[in-house]
């Protein structure tokens, strides 16, 4: 284990033999995790009391202060948001600091608002703070490699949480891109009528979700010949320009649609009002990704869209949780570790959600 995880540990095993105290319950979370501002700058979003951290463990009256990172891709994201404040909501419980010989735990988090630089930053920021390990929702493949390289310049553990980093040395948390898009492609082959026509809605080009998923999907109708996929274009991971490309699509192609597949939730909700306007939301079959905290709603419940994987953001934020609590025991973290994906439609939605 590296230097800096090596003194925490040895900090831990002391305070474990000193203190003796009654299990607490999980305490809540006091203030928003946004960092707030221009994102420029990572700002301490803890209930506990702030101070500069030395080798990751600060004493503050006596009291040990452990600290953890997350740096948030945007805080205005349905899906990345609420798994940082599960996150939050995990470490800074009064059971959390029990199990890892702490006083307290301290989230320290940022947004980066969709800006790799302020990304950089803001890790730097929290790296200057003392964190103990960082998670990271990374803006960009190629970029999000400078983030991971100060990480390790530091000797602190770094994961990326749902997104990957072309260099340096990383652990993964979150799913696999590849198996969301080959299940709604092996659905597509499952259920779509002879000689069906397939729009495919991509995500932001070059990020690795949008590459991915797309590649699973092809994968995924390759049992079926007679599948046509007529345009794949990017709708950026949003709903407005999924629209716009929609009703392109629907002006070129007409009838001969057959069904369009989004590669996220709010690319299809933008789909499914371009084909309402145009009256062929009835006949045109409509696949996506549904995950929790969607702004736009959910289509599926309503019967508009027909088929999609679930993913639970909330549970990724707890699953980064669980892996910090693993990493102050000294125990060993698997290079991906994954949430597992659902298959939802109208039948099993309400079911799935009551569950989370």
């Amino acid at each position: 284990m590296k230097r800096k995880m090596a003194k925490r540990l040895l900090a831990m095993v002391t305070v474990s033999m000193l203190c003796i105290g009654t299990l607490a319950g999980c305490g809540n979370n006091s203030g928003e995790s946004s960092s707030g501002g221009d994102g420029s700058e990572a700002k301490e979003e803890s209930s506990a009391n702030s101070g500069e951290a030395s080798e990751g463990a600060s004493g503050k009256g006596g009291e040990y202060v452990y600290r953890v990172g997350f740096v948030n891709i945007d805080n205005g994201d349905t899906a990345c948001y609420p798994a940082m404040q599960k996150f939050v909501e995990y470490v800074e419980s009064d059971e959390f600091a029990k199990a890892v010989g702490a006083d307290k735990v301290e989230a320290l988090t940022a947004d980066s608002a969709k800006d790799i630089e302020k990304q950089t930053t803001n890790v730097e920021t929290l790296l200057s703070k003392g964190v103990d390990m960082m998670f990271i929702i990374g803006v960009d493949t190629e970029g999000n490699t400078t983030s991971v390289k100060a990480c390790n310049d530091e000797g602190i553990p770094v994961f990326m949480v749902g997104t990957e980093a072309s260099g340096g040395e990383w652990k993964f948390v979150g799913f696999d891109e590849i198996e969301l898009g080959k299940r709604q492609g092996e659905w597509c082959a499952e259920n779509l009528p002879e000689n069906a026509n397939i729009c495919y809605l991509q995500g932001t080009p070059g990020r690795e979700a949008s590459i991915q998923r797309e590649e699973g999907f092809m994968q995924g109708i390759e049992s079926r010949d007679d599948l046509t996929v007529l345009s794949s274009q990017s709708g950026d991971f949003d709903a407005a320009t999924a629209m716009q490309v929609t009703e392109d699509w629907i002006q070129t192609h007409g009838e001969k649609i057959d069904c369009i597949v989004s590669a996220n939730s709010t690319m299809i909700a933008g789909a499914i009002e371009a084909l309402k306007a145009a009256r062929m939301n009835e006949q045109v079959t409509s696949v996506g990704v549904v995950h929790l905290g969607a702004e736009d709603g959910y289509p599926i419940p309503d019967g508009d869209e027909d088929y999609a994987i679930f993913v639970s953001w909330p549970s990724i934020g707890t699953l980064c949780g669980e892996i910090a609590e693993r990493v102050y025991k000294g125990e060993e973290i698997d290079e991906r570790t994954n949430i597992e994906l659902e298959d939802m439609t109208a039948e099993n939605f309400d079911e799935i959600v009551a569950a989370q």
